[in-house]
């Protein structure tokens, strides 16, 4: 009894832990992962909630599984490489994550009600509608189909030995939010700040030179600023 696969993955290491996340179907180790980040998820959302709206449990509860939902969807090979590489910075990582998810949800509810500022209200019957509705908007789906297209375009504009780096950097700043001093702070990355700078100022140059025949350099600019920078640092 005492060999049983809770009581191994209970002793297993933060980085152990995380990289079996990165696997699929592996449900115990995510169990795992909730009893180790839980605690300081739940408090990053009732924070920020608090931020918005006066504490309420049971939309902390549904915002909780949403940031859960985006790891499991989307951000478990960042959180692998995070493990790996920076294992100190998983739980900074969570609550920055954690912290978004309520953020978005709010401005998605806030620009639906022409009145603004109405109590949210979560009952067990609505709970799979309004995560429909605050999580897979119109606007979210035109998000994702234009950060698909723009990695697209990033990935033809990459070359060399260091493409996967550099592709890494300009999405840990763009979408995750990291500031140049941060990412040039993971240890595989091999930078100074200004040199993670400059690596995200090349690709820019290199993604608005490979559509400057559809769209004038400030047209570019205003596109990539306002849905990336804005949205996809919050994203």
């Amino acid at each position: 009894m005492s060999k049983s696969k809770p009581t191994k993955y209970s002793s297993l290491s933060l980085r152990d832990i995380v990289c079996l996340c990165a696997e699929p179907c592996d449900h115990e180790a995510w169990e795992e992962f909730v009893s180790r980040f839980g605690k300081p998820i739940r408090f990053t959302v009732m924070r920020t909630i608090s931020l918005w709206s006066a504490p309420s449990p049971s939309l902390a509860e549904d915002l909780m599984q949403a940031t859960y939902l985006k790891l499991w969807e989307g951000g478990r090979e960042l959180l692998r490489q995070f493990a790996i590489q920076r294992p100190e910075a998983i739980v900074g990582y969570l609550k920055r994550t954690a912290a978004n998810v309520v953020h978005d949800y709010f401005k998605h509810s806030r620009s639906q009600s022409s009145g603004g500022g109405r109590a949210h209200v979560s009952t067990t019957d609505e709970d799979v509608e309004t995560r429909k509705e605050a999580f897979g908007s119109q606007e979210r789906v035109a998000l994702d189909v234009f950060l698909k297209e723009v990695d697209e375009l990033l990935r033809g504009s990459l070359t060399g030995v260091d493409q996967e780096r550099d592709r890494t950097i300009f999405w840990l700043y763009f979408r995750q939010g990291m500031s140049t001093q941060e990412i040039a702070s993971l240890p595989t990355i091999g930078l100074s700040a200004k040199g993670v700078g400059s690596v995200i100022e090349r690709l820019k140059n290199a993604i608005r030179n490979q559509i400057l025949h559809v769209q004038t350099n400030s047209e570019l600019d205003t596109e990539i600023g306002a849905k990336v920078n804005s949205f996809g640092k919050s994203y």
